[in-house]
């Protein structure tokens, strides 16, 4: 009796040890945020003269993929408003953001919401440029290091702000997007893959293979890639790939 009663006083000392000496050793902390952690605030400014709420996602990643990217995530049309939530709410953003984290690559992820009575493109570049600049003059992100992506209405602001402001972004991804009235010179300066699907029936899939040729022509890099049979929800939802943000990323 006696020896049991010692076998187990010593047992519950050995596993008491045990529990201090876990407690005591540090964890290794994980390389980056998770998919889970990702948070993105919510924020509003005047820019340009214009209030506009925004998202904002600060992934840290450990910043072993070089300098502090900005990124600008531009929503389709059906998230205008100013609820701050719907344009968050897109698949590309967490396609996007979840990349980012995954590729331990240190970036502030923006996505602004767009007026409901105003479109991307036109008066809305210099707010979105100014809603850039406020971000590198705080020191968020390096300046070399700002990329652009968006789909539909977003995909159409991509390709007039890389019209607008030639020679700003590292890299952009216009998906579902009409480049109609953007200058040539001007967009050929910025590394350019865009998708569309064969089955949109938005956007016309001829007027971006003439533009992208043209773009190639005048020395530009820019690639066209086409998904068959996507609708014009699938390519601005699926085209988000990890084969594709590394092509926009490694630039």
């Amino acid at each position: 009796m006696k020896c049991g009663m010692l076998l187990l006083a010593l047992t519950s000392w050995v596993a008491a040890s045990c529990s201090k000496e876990d407690a005591a050793t540090p964890k290794p902390e994980a390389d980056g945020p998770t998919t889970e952690q990702i948070v993105f605030t919510r924020e509003s400014g005047n820019y340009s003269g214009l209030v506009i709420p925004y998202r904002k996602a600060v992934i840290a990643a450990g910043n072993e993929r070089g300098k502090t990217a900005l990124v600008l995530y531009l929503h389709g049309g059906t998230s205008k408003g100013a609820d701050n939530e719907r344009p968050v709410q897109e698949p590309g953003v967490r396609a996007i953001s979840s990349y980012l984290a995954a590729q331990r690559i240190a970036a502030v992820v923006i996505v602004p919401q767009c007026p409901k009575e105003r479109s991307w493109g036109g008066a809305m570049n210099d707010v979105l440029k100014a809603l850039i600049d406020g971000h590198i003059l705080q020191g968020e992100a390096e300046a070399e290091r700002i990329y652009i992506l968006g789909g539909s209405m977003g995909g159409t602001g991509t390709w007039s702000m890389l019209s607008a402001y030639p020679g700003l972004f590292a890299a952009a991804m216009p998906v579902a997007g009409n480049p109609s009235g953007c200058r040539i010179e001007n967009v050929s300066g910025t590394p350019v893959l865009t998708v569309m699907g064969s089955s949109d029936r938005i956007m016309d899939i001829g007027l971006v293979s003439q533009f992208v040729e043209k773009l190639v022509e005048s020395g530009g890099e820019a690639v066209l890639e086409t998904q068959e049979g996507w609708t014009h929800e699938q390519t601005c939802t699926q085209s988000y790939t990890d084969a594709r943000l590394n092509w926009v990323f490694g630039h």
